[in-house]
């Protein structure tokens, strides 16, 4: 399967999660900080983005060994940034496999894609980069490659304004 085909799909994951969360964003909080990304796992400030007032935002990737697209989706809460759904077609390792998993909610499938709804709270998300895993932040309508910071490992965290 090419990489035009993991970017289009990876698309219509990031889409299909935007809708799904439109009935969280409207009750959410407006987001008061930013998200920034550090160079791994210091505190060297590589880009700082500013959420829309839903304060939702996702990280999109094609899984390792399924070689299919996945999509998380977080929230930027007061209490820190909350995970609220992983999006994926196909299971593997590193996502949800059973009821009960770490902060799940909810289980359905839906156009093909499995929705695991959950509530993980991070103060601060660690990240692998690999290009050809298509590492991509969607956050207020921008869509960021992370590879594109050449650094083989950030960190996403909220910041102040």
């Amino acid at each position: 399967m090419g990489s035009n085909t993991h970017k289009f799909g990876t698309w219509r994951l990031a889409f299909l999660a935007g809708l799904l969360l439109l009935p969280y964003a409207a009750v959410s909080e407006p987001a008061v900080d930013n998200l920034c990304i550090y160079q791994g796992y210091s505190d060297t400030v590589l880009a700082k983005y500013s959420p829309d007032r839903s304060g939702v935002f996702s990280l999109s990737f094609v899984h390792s060994v399924s070689l299919t697209p996945v999509v998380d989706v977080y929230e930027i809460r007061p209490a820190g940034i909350h995970q609220v759904a992983e999006i994926f077609e196909a299971h593997g390792a590193g996502l949800p496999s059973f009821d009960g998993d770490v902060g799940e909610t909810g289980w359905r499938f839906e156009n093909g894609k499995f929705i695991v709804e959950m509530d993980r709270e991070f103060q601060r998300i660690q990240l692998r980069i690999q290009r050809e895993y298509l590492n991509t932040l969607h956050i207020a309508e921008q869509k960021i490659i992370l590879a594109d910071f050449e650094a083989k490992s950030i960190g996403l965290q909220i910041c102040r304004k």
